[in-house]
């Protein structure tokens, strides 16, 4: 990767060999991660909880708890975040890098009518007067399909429902008018009617506002209907990426068929399986492949050592050495607990 001077070619999010650790860096969350959104591109971050997606996201923002190491770079159009001051860093949320959180209840201001937190979004990014500002965020919701948004201006947080709360989070987000926004987990909570809404006006606003996205979920249903590409972590590293459509097609990482096999809108699998087990915590995890413990491929060689990324295919990574068996297998092999070592 290029330095933190590049301009125009690196509109865009750049992550370059990324590690977050806790207790002094002692016990690493994420792991020499690099990933990349470009201007207008919707990448998806997926993986089991607790595998470093949010975490990620909030390096991006700035947003860590105290006390955690990081390594490597986060450029975002060029600008290297992490070495940008407090004010520096306050500017760049919202017009720059905005973020939807999972329970928009814990992000809305309950003494506030959600009119005026829009408004305030408008008026800490624009020059424009409270007068214009207000029907801006009126707008704005009637933009993301709240009704009556006039009137519904005045109401509080607790009088909407978990989708409607979800669309005025959207509004304030579209307020500061992003470049780059990363959507962690924001329709994990929504019936599957309200979930398809939200999708739809994630991908209309990024047709039409030319804004990045990294849209971080568990599910890759969910992903598949937004997004470009894919990448999938495990343990804190990421273990596959490419064109979503290639990735569910032809998966080339066991743990991706894994979370294959519990997606039936992706597969169309008449029975869903799951993945026995669960994934190593910091300060735990093997210096060898991090999934093996749980993966029906395992042969020795998994174990002898650090498997590295490789590509597998133009456009397409895998933390693999069996990557090209993987395609050839049915999701189904994980409603057994039998391991497979010939293919």
């Amino acid at each position: 990767m290029g330095d933190s001077r590049m301009t125009g070619a690196s509109a865009g999010l750049v992550i370059d060999d990324l590690s977050i650790g806790f207790a002094g860096g002692r016990r690493e969350a994420i792991s020499s991660l690099s990933l990349a959104v470009s201007a207008g591109e919707s990448v998806g971050l997926v993986g089991e909880s607790g595998s470093g997606k949010s975490l990620t996201a909030r390096a991006v923002l700035g947003i860590l708890p105290p006390g955690v190491a990081v390594k490597g770079r986060i450029l975002f159009d060029g600008a290297s975040v992490l070495d940008l001051s407090p004010q520096e860093m306050r500017k760049l949320r919202g017009s720059g890098v905005a973020m939807i959180f999972q329970d928009p209840m814990s992000s809305l201001n309950p003494v506030l009518s959600v009119g005026d937190a829009i408004v305030q979004v408008i008026l800490s990014h624009s020059g424009v007067s409270r007068g214009e500002a207000r029907s801006r965020a009126v707008e704005l919701m009637q933009r993301v399909g709240i009704r009556d948004a006039a009137s519904r201006a005045s109401s509080y947080p607790h009088e909407f429902s978990g989708g409607m709360r979800q669309r005025i989070m959207i509004a304030m987000v579209l307020a500061a008018r992003p470049r780059l926004l990363l959507a962690d987990e924001p329709t994990t909570a929504l019936d599957v009617i309200v979930q398809a809404g939200i999708l739809e006006l994630l991908a209309d606003l990024r047709r039409s506002e030319g804004m990045g996205l990294l849209f971080i979920s568990h599910d890759l249903a969910v992903v598949a209907a937004v997004c470009d590409r894919i990448a999938v972590m495990y343990a804190g590293e990421i273990v596959e990426e490419g064109p979503t459509a290639a990735v569910l097609s032809q998966p080339n990482m066991p743990y991706t068929l894994g979370l294959l096999a519990s997606t039936r809108r992706v597969r169309g699998t008449r029975r869903l399986s799951s993945i026995a087990g669960a994934p190593p915590p910091p300060g735990e995890r093997p210096s060898s492949c991090r999934f093996a413990a749980r993966c029906p491929l395992v042969v020795e060689r998994c174990l002898a050592g650090p498997i590295p990324l490789a590509h597998v295919a133009p456009g397409r990574t895998a933390r693999c050495v069996r990557a090209a068996e993987v395609s050839r297998l049915d999701p189904s092999i994980f409603a057994s607990t039998e391991k497979v070592v010939h293919v």
